[in-house]
């Protein structure tokens, strides 16, 4: 389907012009099927991070951060409104990433071993490059949300976007490249 698109595209734009030459270098198979999966993953963490903080609101918890830190300590009165949306962010966050490994392996990188040795390491590599982006990720929703008082779903929106970028220049680059 793509190629059909493309096929289409290059009868409007030569292909040796100036557009030509980008639908040829962006417009490929993989990268049209990351940034696809790349919004279905983000739907997944989005969707989980809403339930999951509703459901926090819903049983009244605060968040981790605020039931381990005294209550005394200056550091609380950051987290005065609850801390419960960097839990919500983590479970997201790991609802995303299994999302995002069988998408990206199977259908992006297109990565059919699954023998051990193949899929662990792929599987490893993976999964320290999102514990990477996860810490990004994290900051991130601190600095925005916490710091500068900005909406969780706005600042999951901004985060999002500089992970997705993130994760496929390390899944392109590290863990699923081509031999």
């Amino acid at each position: 389907m793509i190629d059909k698109i493309r096929e289409l595209l290059f009868r409007i734009f030569k292909k040796d012009g100036f557009i030509g030459k980008m639908i040829d270098k962006f417009f490929t198979k993989e990268i049209v099927s990351y940034i696809f999966f790349g919004v279905m993953t983000t739907i997944v963490n989005l969707a989980v991070f809403y339930l999951v903080k509703e459901l926090f609101g819903a049983i009244g918890w605060n968040g981790l951060f605020n039931n381990i830190v005294p209550e005394d300590s200056k550091i609380v009165e950051l987290f005065s409104g609850g801390s419960e949306y960097l839990d919500a962010n983590l479970i997201a966050w790991v609802a995303g990433v299994i999302f995002a490994f069988v998408t990206n392996k199977l259908f992006v990188f297109e990565s059919k071993s699954w023998k051990p040795s193949v899929a662990g390491k792929e599987f490893t590599g993976f999964m320290s490059a999102r514990v990477f982006s996860l810490v990004v990720e994290m900051l991130g929703m601190f600095v925005m949300v916490t710091l500068l008082t900005w909406h969780e779903l706005v600042a999951k929106l901004i985060v999002g976007v500089v992970v997705i970028a993130m994760n496929y220049i390390f899944s392109k680059l590290l863990i699923f490249k081509k031999k």
